[in-house]
C-alpha cells in the first residue's frame, strides 16, 4: 500500500502494528513513479494521482468521510474506493449540539453584554421538545440525531424515501419535508455532495423556514449562498452555522466573515484522527480479503 500526505509516515508506523504482513512505501501526492505504479495494488490518499489507470492500484482509500473530491477521476477506473468515517458521527454530532445550545442560550449576545456592561437577562432558553429537521439519515446524520436527542429535542430526518432510521424519531421523503420545515427550530445538512444535493439548499427551501438556525456540515456546494443572504435578510433564516465553503479555506473578502447573523468554522466539525484512518484500512482489508464489499466501500456511479 502507498500511503500519501503527511500523516503517511506515522500511518505506516501504526499500520505495522496492526498489519505486520502488509507491506506500505511512502509518497507525496501527485503522479505515481514507475516502481510504485507497478509495486502497490493500494492506495491511501486525499487526491487521485493522474496516472492510477497506469498502476496495479485496485484498492484506493480515502481518509476522510466525503468522497466528492475523488469521484470524478475515479469514474471508470477499476478500483474499490473506501472511506474513513470513525469518530465522525459523533464529533460533528456535538458541534452542532454546541451551536444549538449556544443559539437556545443566547451566548452570543450575553458576550456582547458582557463587552458593554450590561445587564440584560434574555428569554429562558427552550430546548426540550424543540424540533429539528436534518438533511440525510446515514452514519453523519444519525449522530448528529443522537447528540440531539440526547439534549432533549425531537429530530426529524429526511431522506430520498422516508426510509425510517432508528436514531431519527421520524424519518420523511424530501418532497414531503416541508410541512416540518415550516415549525422547525433549525434545520442541519448532513448530506454528501451529489449530482442530486448540490444546490439543494436554495429559497426553495429556505423559504419554508421560520426563523430556524440554519447548519451546515455537509458540503458548502449544497447551499445556494445568494438565497442564503435573502433568507436572512427576511428572517426566515435567524442564523446560519456554516463549517463547509464551497472554496476552502474562504476568500477574506467573502460576505460570510462579515455577517452578523453569521456564523463561520474553517471545516473543523469532523476531524479526521490518524487512529480512525487505521481502523478504518484494518477493516475494509479484513473485508476483501474474504471477498466482501466493505462497510464504507463507495458507490462510485451514485457517488456515496
Amino acid at each position: 500500500m502507498l500511503l500519501a500526505g503527511r500523516d503517511g509516515a506515522r500511518l505506516a508506523g501504526e499500520l505495522a502494528t496492526a498489519l505486520p504482513d502488509l507491506r506500505t512505501r511512502t509518497v507525496t501526492h501527485g503522479p505515481l513513479s514507475a516502481e510504485d505504479a507497478a509495486w502497490a495494488d493500494s492506495y491511501t490518499g486525499f487526491s487521485v494521482p493522474p496516472n492510477l489507470a497506469d498502476s496495479s492500484v485496485r484498492w484506493f482509500h480515502l481518509p476522510m468521510a466525503g468522497v466528492d473530491r475523488v469521484i470524478e477521476e475515479l469514474t471508470g477506473h477499476d478500483v474499490v474506493l473506501t472511506r474513513t468515517v470513525g469518530g465522525m458521527p459523533a464529533a460533528i454530532g456535538s458541534y452542532v449540539l454546541a451551536h444549538l445550545l449556544a443559539d437556545a442560550w443566547h451566548l452570543r449576545e450575553y458576550a456582547a453584554q458582557q463587552l458593554a456592561a450590561r445587564w440584560e437577562p434574555l428569554p429562558s432558553p427552550r430546548v426540550a421538545g424543540r424540533t429539528v429537521v436534518v438533511l440525510g439519515t446515514g452514519e453523519i446524520g444519525s449522530g448528529v440525531a443522537e447528540a440531539l436527542r440526547g439534549a432533549g429535542f425531537r429530530v426529524v430526518g429526511v431522506n430520498t424515501r422516508g426510509t425510517p432510521a432508528a436514531a431519527f424519531a421520524d424519518v420523511v421523503a424530501l418532497p414531503d419535508v416541508g410541512p416540518r420545515l415550516a415549525s422547525c427550530a433549525a434545520l442541519v445538512n448532513a448530506l454528501p455532495l451529489t449530482d442530486g444535493t448540490r444546490g439543494l439548499l436554495d429559497a426553495t427551501l429556505l423559504e419554508r423556514l421560520d426563523g430556524a438556525v440554519v447548519v451546515n456540515v455537509g458540503r458548502g456546494a449544497s447551499l445556494v449562498l445568494d438565497d442564503l443572504r435573502a433568507a436572512l435578510d427576511a428572517g426566515r433564516v435567524r442564523r446560519a452555522v456554516l463549517d463547509v465553503h464551497e472554496t476552502e479555506p474562504l476568500p477574506a473578502e467573502d460576505w460570510r466573515w462579515t455577517h452578523p447573523q453569521v456564523t463561520v468554522t474553517p471545516h473543523v466539525s469532523g476531524p479526521t484522527e490518524p487512529e480512525d484512518v487505521v481502523e478504518a484500512i484494518v477493516a475494509a482489508r479484513a473485508a476483501l480479503a474474504v471477498g466482501r464489499t466493505p462497510r464504507h466501500a463507495v458507490d462510485i456511479g451514485r457517488g456515496y
